[in-house]
């Protein structure tokens, strides 16, 4: 694996954590992250929201279960319609019978309409804005030196996702 491949999946683990750390809205509204299974929406880009309301979502995911996040990749989607024309990458928000791998990455906490990540001896400070089917998440503090001038649109998967736990 080269190494830009590398630093792009670790940044994405970051976000992933950052994500879960995200916010702590009051108690569970259908779009808590507490609540759900939540991927990144697959035809967003670095600051420009997705062009399709979020219906078509990234085979990465993350789900947050007792104060501890775990990362969530799909193993079943034989989706074309993916970006840069890659099958299996994504998948429709609705789209039922899917099936992913869980992967622990550790503890969070939920805040106030924030997300505080400390990673490397640096916090940095993450703020929530409401969409109508997504959530938009963007660095609101000066940047980590590990963090991305990237904003991260994400929504709630709609149905149920047999999980398969890491061995």
């Amino acid at each position: 694996m080269n190494s830009k491949i590398l630093i792009n999946k670790l940044n994405y683990v970051i976000f992933i954590c950052s994500i879960l750390v995200l916010t702590g809205q009051t108690s569970a509204k259908s779009n808590d992250l507490s609540n759900g299974i939540w991927f990144t929406c697959e035809f967003a880009h670095s600051q420009i929201p997705p062009e399709d309301d979020c219906a078509m979502l990234d085979d990465d995911g993350f789900q947050i279960i007792d104060g501890i996040v775990y990362r969530i990749k799909i193993k079943n989607s034989t989706e074309t319609g993916c970006r840069h024309n890659r099958t299996g990458n994504c998948f429709l928000r609705n789209q039922p019978g899917l099936i992913a791998e869980q992967f622990e990455i550790g503890p969070i906490k939920l805040l106030e309409n924030k997300i505080y990540l400390t990673r490397l001896g640096c916090t940095q400070e993450y703020a929530t804005i409401e969409h109508s089917n997504y959530k938009e998440i963007a660095p609101s503090s000066e940047l980590c030196w590990w963090t991305p001038q990237k904003h991260y649109f994400i929504s709630r998967y709609i149905g149920k996702i047999r999980i398969i736990l890491e061995d």
